[in-house]
């Protein structure tokens, strides 16, 4: 599917000018493509992840402020930010996986584009194992920062808030596989 406006299109870019609705949608589409394919069991959608999913996932199993360590310096190895895309002109997201993966294999979960979760912002999460946000809002939580932000939105545990219908170049989201009654 091809977003208006997007500078770079194609397989290899993170979807862009994309809403939380959007995004929903494209999940419910893939959920119901992968199980009519047989490659996905009908107990098992896709969705967004959770705020508390997004962020296990990027650490990769780190207790970092990124996943690959405390020192900021070495985030250019690992994603696109205001240093090395905004600065350098370069104002857009960038092909996903030319910078280095989080320890599991992931990549651009730092940087490159802002990506949408499932959850409603609150400025403070609950504790424990696996949090939910809170079940209503006005805006949604995005995590991972973007080409035109600092390093510090780029740390493991930062997140943000934004309205849901907004549609803008650094801003995307990406796809998690829950179990259906989740």
């Amino acid at each position: 599917m091809e977003w208006q406006g997007a500078r770079e299109r194609g397989d290899d870019y993170p979807a862009t000018y994309v809403n939380w609705d959007d995004a929903i949608e494209f999940c419910e589409k893939l959920t119901k493509q992968e199980r009519t394919a047989g490659r996905l069991p009908a107990d098992w959608r896709y969705t967004l992840p959770t705020e508390a999913q997004w962020e296990y996932a990027c650490r990769g199993g780190s207790k970092s402020r990124f996943s690959f360590g405390d020192d900021e310096s070495d985030l250019v190895s690992y994603a696109w930010f205001t240093r090395n895309a905004d600065d350098a002109h370069e104002e857009y997201a960038h092909l996903v996986g030319q910078k280095k993966a989080n320890p599991w294999g992931l990549s651009d979960m730092q940087g490159n584009v802002w990506e949408f979760c499932s959850d409603y912002y609150a400025k403070k999460l609950v504790g424990g194992m696996d949090p939910q946000g809170p079940s209503q809002g006005e805006t949604r939580v995005e995590r991972g920062g973007c080409w035109r932000g600092t390093a510090d939105f780029c740390r493991s545990a930062a997140r943000y808030k934004i309205t849901p219908d907004l549609r803008i170049n650094s801003v995307g989201f990406r796809v998690a596989a829950v179990p259906s009654g989740k």
